[in-house]
């Protein structure tokens, strides 16, 4: 079976998009054997829960269209921000005895499920603009125009004067370049829980980054010379593959976990919500564009937090410098609460301290001991979550009714 979805996907590339109805065929008898779950969106899975999800449009600055999810409750509003790659799926597929966006509603939290330029959901554009200038944004534009966009509407249509946010991983970096770049929204969020924020990128412990950004250069060639745009965009036959391989009673499922610890460290599928994995696994490719990844392989390179990094002569163009400037966290106030594993591969708590040290808003530091184990995947996926992060995340939105 393994060898024959290879070769499927040998043939989809081959194809270069075209309908082969061969495959297409494959695919459909193949999704019959399946849990439907693996094919459902993030309103469908909260509905397949009794949960009566509302579907939000929000338009930025630059003409992007957004898509919200919310569970409506009569609690303060609660903003949940995905990570790289992720989507609003990331906060459901856990299932609701683990995923944060369940646990919130049923403790009576208005859940707002974020979704970014690019991603699964929020593909939509106000103009027919080429494809090469609709990916041309970072996580900076994320941050510095889909959040305040985002705020701004649902503090309108929930009348209320402040929200809560919740990031994971880069749903943090984030909501750093947003208060930064744009401090007036400090006032504006009451707390901010960052779960393995990433800012500082000095001393992270991936083994593979250094070859990545030693060939930063080559690799930004390479997109270009190649014209992609875009990563991890799933697919019906990456759909497949994952539920395949990734399933702990699978004979394959070794492939699933070389896959997963080679990108996060994870040191067993058990430490995932394992009856959930094929569920998890097929809803984690939502998209991103190749300029975020640059971005943060900059960020390793240069050791700083700063924007994006045109080269000297379009620095100065944009900049008025030859080099990016930093993001002035010193401008971030809001409090904040920093859930930091030391086993995690990309938030290390030397970085994060740089962090703590800079921004101006209270801090309270929730370290998870590195005799846990608890890798980065872990924050919205793992089998220990509850324990560890949501259960704590709960008490202290608790503290602010």
């Amino acid at each position: 079976m393994f060898r024959r979805l290879l070769t499927l996907a040998l043939i989809e590339v081959l194809c270069s998009g075209a309908r082969c109805f061969h495959i297409r065929y494959i695919i459909e008898s193949k999704r019959s054997q399946l849990d439907p779950e693996i094919f459902l969106n993030t309103t469908e899975i909260l509905q397949k829960y009794n949960y009566q999800p509302e579907t939000h449009y929000v338009y930025t600055e630059d003409g992007f269209e957004l898509k919200l999810f919310r569970v409506r409750r009569s609690g303060p509003p609660v903003v949940l921000v995905h990570g790289i790659g992720d989507s609003s799926d990331g906060w459901v597929v856990a299932g609701p005895k683990y995923s944060l966006a369940f646990l919130l509603a049923d403790a009576g939290y208005d859940v707002w499920l974020f979704n970014c330029r690019g991603n699964r959901y929020s593909r939509g554009h106000t103009r027919d603009i080429p494809k090469e200038e609709y990916w041309d944004f970072s996580f900076e534009e994320i941050g510095a125009l889909d959040l305040p966009a985002t705020v701004d509407y649902v503090l309108s249509a929930t009348r209320s004067p402040k929200l809560t946010y919740v990031g994971y991983s880069q749903g943090s970096t984030t909501f750093l370049v947003l208060c930064s770049l744009r401090p007036e929204y400090n006032r504006k969020i009451d707390q901010a829980v960052l779960l393995a924020p990433v800012a500082w990128l000095v001393n992270i412990k991936h083994p593979l980054v250094g070859v990545v950004s030693r060939n930063i250069d080559a690799l930004s060639s390479f997109f270009k010379q190649k014209k992609i745009y875009e990563l991890a965009n799933r697919g019906e036959l990456n759909q497949l593959y994952h539920a395949e391989v990734c399933n702990v009673s699978s004979p394959l499922n070794t492939l699933c976990l070389l896959e997963i610890s080679l990108i996060f460290g994870l040191n067993s599928l058990t430490d995932l919500v394992s009856d959930r994995l094929p569920i998890i696994t097929t809803h984690t490719a939502a998209g991103f564009s190749t300029k975020t990844l640059l971005h943060f392989v900059q960020a390793v390179n240069s050791k700083r937090f700063c924007r994006f990094d045109y080269g000297e002569a379009l620095n100065l163009r944009r900049y008025s410098s030859p080099k990016p400037p930093d993001y002035d966290v010193s401008r971030v106030t809001v409090p904040m609460t920093m859930f930091v594993s030391e086993s995690d591969w990309f938030a290390s708590p030397e970085d994060v301290k740089i962090l703590r040290n800079r921004v101006r808003g209270k801090v309270r530091y929730i370290p998870i001991d590195k005799s846990l184990k608890f890798t980065h995947l872990e924050f919205i996926f793992g089998s220990r979550m509850n324990d560890i992060v949501n259960g704590p995340v709960l008490e202290i939105l608790n503290t602010l009714r």
